[in-house]
C-alpha cells in the first residue's frame, strides 16, 4: 500500500485542517485502488507478454509440422488410396452428394486439382494445411478457456499425435470434417463466454457462426452431427448448461442453410447416404468383445498414449470434473463418441479414425488435466511420442516404397495401398495397347484407383454388378447394363475371370499372372478384352 508521512503534532490553529479517521481510511483506500490498478495493470502486460511468448512457441511447431508433412507428400511415396481415388472420380462429376458420402471432400479435391494440377502432392495438399489450422483453434480455445500455456500443450500435443501425422498423408473426410467441428467449439465458446448487452443479451453472431461450420462439417462427414448430440446434452444435464433457445434456434436455422441443398439431395436419392451409414452401424451386429481392446490400443495410437490414458482417468473419475463447466463442457463433446465407438467395437467393429473428432476437446481436456497435476514429463513424453512416431511412420512409407517386395507384411503402415500400382499398371497398359477406353470391373476400389492413375472420368469405368445391388456409388453411376456392347478392358483380382468373359460375344486374355506386394503377400490377377456384352443372363459358352 502506498506510503503516507505522518503530519506533525498540530497547533491550535491546525486543528480545523487535520482529516478525521473516517476520511483517513477513505484516502487509505483509494491509494490501495490506486496500487491495485497499477498492479492490475502490470498482471495484464505480463499475461499479455506470456500469451505472446506462448503464441510464437505453438506456431513454431505446428509449421515446422506442417512442413514437415508437405515435404513428406511431396515424395509421394505414398499410393493413392482407393479413397481418395473415389473422391476424385466424384469431384470430377460436381454434385450435392454421392452415394456414401456428403460432397465437400469431393470438391475440395476438385477445387486443388483443378488449379494445381492432377498429381498425389496436390490431391493431399489441403490436409496439412487443415490439421495446422485444426491444432491453432485448439490454442485459441483453450486459451480463452484455461490459459496460454494449456492452449500450447494441447495444440502441440494433437498437431504432433500419430494419428495426425498418418492423416495428413491422405485426403478422407476427416480432416474437413473435423475443421467443421473445431470451428464450431471455437464460436460456441465465444458464444457461451461473450458479454451479455442490454440491448443485445444473446450473441447471435457467434452461434450462427457455431451452425455454418457444423454444417460445413457435415457436408464432409456425418459424424459432424455428434457434436450436436453432445452440446445438448451438456445444456439439458448441467447445472450451468441451461439451453439458449434463441441462439439454439440460429444455430439450427444456419445449418439448415448450409445443409439444406444435400438434405434435397438426398431425398431424391432415397436417402441412400443415411442408409449406407446405417449399414456401417450395423456390420456384422454380433458380439465381439475381445475388439474392444484392439480399438482401445488403436486410440492410444490415434491420439498418444499418455493423452489417451489422461482422458481414461479423467472420464472415469466424475468428481474430478463435475465442478468446473469448462470441463464439464469439453469432457461432452469428447466422451459420447469414444463410449458410443467402444460400443460399436463391441457390436462388430469400429474402425480407429470414427472416434477422431473427440479428440479436439480431448486434447484440451488431457492438456489441463496434466498440468493441474504438475505432470509436465507426461506432456513432453506426448510430444515426444508424436515426435517418434513420425519418424517411424514416414521411415517405413520410404523403405517400403524401395524395397517393399522383400519385406513382410505387417509392418507396412500402408499395406492397403500397394495393390493399385503394379495392378493398375498392367491394367492401364492393355488398355491402350488393346484401343478400348472403358475398364470393367467387380472391384470398385481397383477401379477407383486405375481411374486415378490413368486419369479416366467416372464415365469411362463400369462395375460388373450381376445382382443389381446398389451399395456404392459406382454400382448407383456406373453399373454395367446389357445395352452396352463396346469394347472394354475387364480386369479382377479373384479368379481367371473366365466366368465374366463368357457373356461377351469376343473375349481375349490379354494378361494373366501374380504379383507380389511384400515378400509374404501377393495377389493374382487377369485381365481381358472382352466386347459385344450379351447380358447377365446370357449362358455362358461351353
Amino acid at each position: 500500500m502506498r506510503a503516507f508521512r505522518k503530519p506533525p503534532t498540530p497547533s491550535a490553529r491546525a486543528l480545523p485542517a487535520l482529516v478525521t479517521p473516517g476520511q483517513s481510511r477513505k484516502k487509505g483506500a483509494a491509494g490501495r485502488q490506486r496500487h491495485e490498478t497499477g498492479s492490475g495493470q502490470g498482471m495484464a502486460r505480463r499475461r499479455k507478454t506470456s500469451d505472446a511468448v506462448w503464441t510464437g512457441r505453438v506456431l513454431a511447431v505446428l509449421l515446422a509440422a506442417v512442413i514437415l508433412r508437405l515435404g513428406f507428400n511431396a515424395l509421394e511415396l505414398v499410393p493413392v488410396h482407393f479413397d481418395e481415388a473415389q473422391y476424385w472420380t466424384y469431384g470430377l462429376s460436381p454434385d450435392w452428394g454421392y452415394y456414401s458420402k456428403p460432397p465437400l471432400t469431393a470438391w475440395l479435391i476438385a477445387l486443388v486439382t483443378g488449379l494445381a494440377g492432377e498429381t498425389g502432392f496436390v490431391l493431399r495438399l489441403p490436409v496439412p494445411l487443415i490439421h495446422l489450422w485444426i491444432g491453432w483453434l485448439i490454442y485459441v480455445i483453450a486459451r480463452r478457456l484455461f490459459d496460454a500455456r494449456t492452449g500450447f500443450w494441447a495444440a502441440t500435443g494433437y498437431g504432433l499425435a500419430p494419428g495426425v501425422t498418418v492423416s495428413s498423408a491422405l485426403m478422407t473426410t476427416d480432416p474437413p470434417m473435423m475443421l467443421g467441428w473445431a470451428l464450431a467449439l471455437y464460436a460456441l465458446i465465444r458464444a457461451l463466454t461473450a458479454k451479455r448487452r442490454r440491448k443485445d443479451p444473446e450473441p447471435l453472431g457467434w452461434w450462427i457462426v457455431l451452425g455454418l461450420a457444423l454444417g460445413a462439417g457435415t457436408l464432409a462427414k456425418y459424424t459432424a452431427l455428434v457434436f450436436a448430440g453432445g452440446g445438448i446434452g451438456y445444456a439439458l444435464l448441467s447445472r450451468q448448461g441451461a439451453l439458449r433457445w434463441k441462439g439454439a434456434l440460429a444455430a439450427a436455422l444456419a445449418w439448415l442453410a448450409v445443409m439444406a441443398p444435400h438434405l434435397v439431395w438426398l431425398a431424391q436419392n432415397g436417402f441412400v447416404s443415411v442408409a449406407h451409414l446405417a449399414e456401417n452401424a450395423d456390420q456384422g451386429l454380433g458380439l465381439t468383445p475381445e475388439r474392444l481392446p484392439e480399438f482401445l490400443l488403436t486410440q492410444a495410437g490415434v491420439i498418444g498414449p499418455v493423452f489417451f490414458i489422461a482422458l481414461g482417468w479423467l472420464f472415469w473419475r466424475r468428481a474430478a470434473w463435475r465442478g468446473d463447466w469448462r470441463v464439464r463442457l469439453l469432457v461432452w463433446l469428447s466422451a459420447p463418441l469414444i463410449l458410443a465407438m467402444c460400443v460399436q467395437a463391441v457390436r462388430g467393429g469400429a474402425n480407429a479414425n470414427w472416434a477422431a473428432p473427440s479428440y479436439i476437446a480431448g486434447a484440451i481436456l488431457a492438456a489441463h488435466w496434466l498440468l493441474a497435476r504438475g505432470w509436465l514429463r507426461g506432456l513432453k513424453l506426448q510430444l515426444a511420442t508424436g515426435i517418434i512416431a513420425a519418424v517411424l511412420i514416414w521411415g517405413a512409407a520410404g523403405v517400403y516404397a524401395i524395397w517393399g517386395t522383400g519385406l513382410p507384411r505387417a509392418p507396412d503402415p500402408f499395406k492397403k495401398m500397394r495393390v493399385s500400382g503394379p495392378l493398375c499398371e498392367r491394367v492401364l497398359t492393355g488398355m491402350e495397347e488393346a484401343g478400348a477406353d472403358m475398364l470393367l470391373s467387380p472391384d470398385r476400389r481397383r477401379l477407383a484407383e486405375c481411374a486415378w492413375m490413368g486419369g479416366l472420368d467416372i464415365a469411362q469405368i463400369r462395375v460388373w454388378n450381376p445382382a443389381g445391388q446398389i451399395t456404392n456409388h459406382y454400382e448407383m453411376v456406373a453399373s454395367l447394363a446389357d445395352a452396352e456392347t463396346g469394347a472394354m478392358i475387364f480386369f479382377t483380382v479373384r479368379g481367371d475371370g473366365s466366368e465374366v468373359a463368357a457373356r461377351f460375344a469376343e473375349a481375349e486374355l490379354l494378361d494373366r499372372g501374380h504379383i507380389d506386394t511384400h515378400s509374404d503377400w501377393g495377389f493374382d490377377y487377369a485381365i481381358w478384352r472382352v466386347e459385344g456384352f450379351r447380358g447377365y443372363r446370357a449362358v455362358p459358352d461351353g
